[in-house]
């Protein structure tokens, strides 16, 4: 049996007989044509996003490439700077002791000084001799008021003492300090118009003091033909 739909078909279009449109028909392709569009357009947008990520990501590596470069050259640069800053502080060092060297070279330390006339002991205990009377005292290292001579300057110094006493029978000592050090001990048996002598080469540092001490129970003469002295002077600075 034949069965008749009163449909046909004209330009891809389903008419009912008698000529007419089948709507539903039409309307089903217009929605299947504005899904494709809308598909497409959502399939361009989706492209261009991907377009501009990776664009960023380029961007970001390009940043990151440029971060790189940047701390390199920080590093090299806070590299640089150390080195600059223990250059100057070598420079620094290198001044001072030229410094110091031209001033020690250019001083001048002489001194010679003797007992005040009389007569000196013996004590009970060992006592500072003051040389009060200056001879001479180029620099003012040698303190005539203590009897203390204090460097002025790092370096080799030449120190030398005499000694006299007249009574007979007491004994004559004087020491050689350098600092809180007892460097030289003389003595003797005085016999009458008694003499002793000694010297020593210190290295002293700056500040450093040298001075001479009466011995325990012994005595010492002095007059104005000035036995009794304490000199010294500066061989070369350090």
């Amino acid at each position: 049996m034949k069965v008749t739909t009163g449909l046909k078909s004209q330009g891809g279009r389903l008419l009912r007989e008698g000529g007419g449109v089948d709507r539903g028909s039409q309307n089903s392709v217009l929605a299947e044509s504005e899904i494709w569009s809308e598909l497409r357009a959502i399939q361009d947008r989706v492209g261009e996003q991907e377009v501009e990520l990776q664009t960023h990501r380029d961007s970001v590596a390009s940043l990151e490439i440029e971060n790189r470069a940047l701390v390199s050259r920080v590093s090299a640069s806070e590299e640089q700077l150390a080195a600059l800053r223990a250059e100057l502080e070598v420079s620094k060092n290198e001044l001072q002791l030229d410094e110091t060297a031209m001033r020690s070279s250019g001083t001048k330390v002489a001194f010679s000084a003797a007992l005040s006339s009389g007569k000196f002991g013996p004590h009970n205990t060992e006592t500072p001799l003051v040389y009060r009377r200056s001879i001479t005292n180029l620099g003012g290292a040698y303190s005539s008021n203590t009897g203390v001579f204090t460097a002025p300057v790092e370096g080799a110094y030449y120190f030398r003492f005499t000694a006299m006493n007249n009574k007979h029978g007491e004994n004559m000592a004087v020491n050689l300090y350098r600092n809180s050090q007892r460097i030289i001990h003389n003595s003797k048996q005085n016999d009458g118009n008694t003499f002793l002598s000694n010297a020593a080469v210190l290295h002293l540092n700056q500040g450093d003091e040298v001075y001479m001490r009466l011995h325990v129970n012994c005595g010492l003469f002095e007059n104005d033909d000035t036995y009794n002295t304490f000199s010294g002077f500066l061989l070369y600075s350090m």
